[in-house]
């Protein structure tokens, strides 16, 4: 049975993450797991001098367990509340582990059932800045699925527009192929939106840009798919505007190092443009000899 993961720290923004998952759970027939990747803290490395208090491993998991149980009943109190006659009801399961987030992935990634890992953005608190802060970018890095990273100000409601952003590499168009048989189940419209700093809107790119959605025409069985250039070269300010001027619900890249997803992700870059950016970020792992599907 399709299912999507939640990697939880029980912070607020995690516990709208995992609302979201389940509003997106109910609408493409999946399972739920909720994820904990607990540490212990004789484990964890201190300071010179500083020495964390002796914690039981058994202590500690049993409170992660118990902390997941009260984030289940919450989800399903809630799928009670709102269920309507004939929807479909995902089961909502939980699991935790010991060690890194970004270490668990492979593990949890071994059931096949998977399709989505579902995580927040993280905030200034220590304790969600020390699961997800560095572990998010580790975790983009390590998934063979695709990751939905989601902002505590993200709406939870209808998927009907999504931007899938390129820098017109041929490859894109597998990705392009995988993301209409998920937006389909939304009947949502999917925007290419180029924004590659390396390619002035010459007859050059121009010819570029015809090619790769004549493939995607080609290629992908979905007619709700347009093509739309941003309006500046520069990365950051494309970004900017492409905000600032199109509604859409989710933004959708492709993790390639040194390229596009780089560019963007570079801090210098993210820390301008965070404060704007309320959609979730939908991010597919590369390469993959088969693009995963949701």
């Amino acid at each position: 049975m399709k299912t999507i993961a939640v990697l939880t720290d029980f912070s607020k923004r995690a516990e709208h993450a995992s609302r979201y998952a389940l509003n997106l759970a109910q609408k493409i027939k999946a399972n739920i797991i909720l994820f904990n990747s607990f540490l212990v803290p004789a484990d964890v490395p201190m300071a010179a001098q500083v020495a964390w208090p002796v914690v039981d491993y058994n202590e500690v998991k049993k409170d992660t367990e118990k902390a997941l149980a009260e984030l289940r009943r919450k989800l399903e109190n809630e799928l009670q509340k709102n269920r309507k006659a004939g929807a479909f009801v995902p089961l909502i399961t939980c699991i935790c582990e010991e060690g890194a987030l970004a270490n668990n992935i492979p593990e949890l990634e071994e059931n096949d059932n998977i399709t989505l890992l579902v995580m927040a953005t993280h905030g200034a608190d220590e304790i969600s800045a020390f699961m997800f802060g560095n572990n998010c970018r580790q975790v983009i890095d390590t998934a063979t699925v695709p990751i939905l990273i989601v902002p505590e100000t993200s709406e939870i409601g209808e998927l009907n527009h999504i931007v899938f952003a390129t820098d017109v590499t041929y490859t894109d168009v597998q990705y392009i192929k995988a993301l209409a048989t998920f937006a389909k189940q939304f009947s949502a419209e999917i925007t290419v939106s180029n924004v590659n700093p390396e390619n002035p809107l010459d007859s050059d790119h121009d010819a570029a840009v015809r090619l790769f959605m004549n493939d995607v025409e080609q290629d992908v069985d979905y007619d709700r798919i347009k093509f739309r250039s941003i309006p500046n070269g520069n990365v950051k300010k494309g970004l900017e505007w492409l905000l600032e001027n199109a509604k859409f619900d989710m933004l959708v890249m492709v993790h390639r190092k040194s390229s596009l997803f780089e560019l963007i992700f570079r801090s210098s870059i993210t820390k301008k443009i965070a404060d704007r950016v309320d959609i979730p970020l939908l991010v597919y792992p590369y390469p993959a000899a088969v693009v995963p599907l949701i």
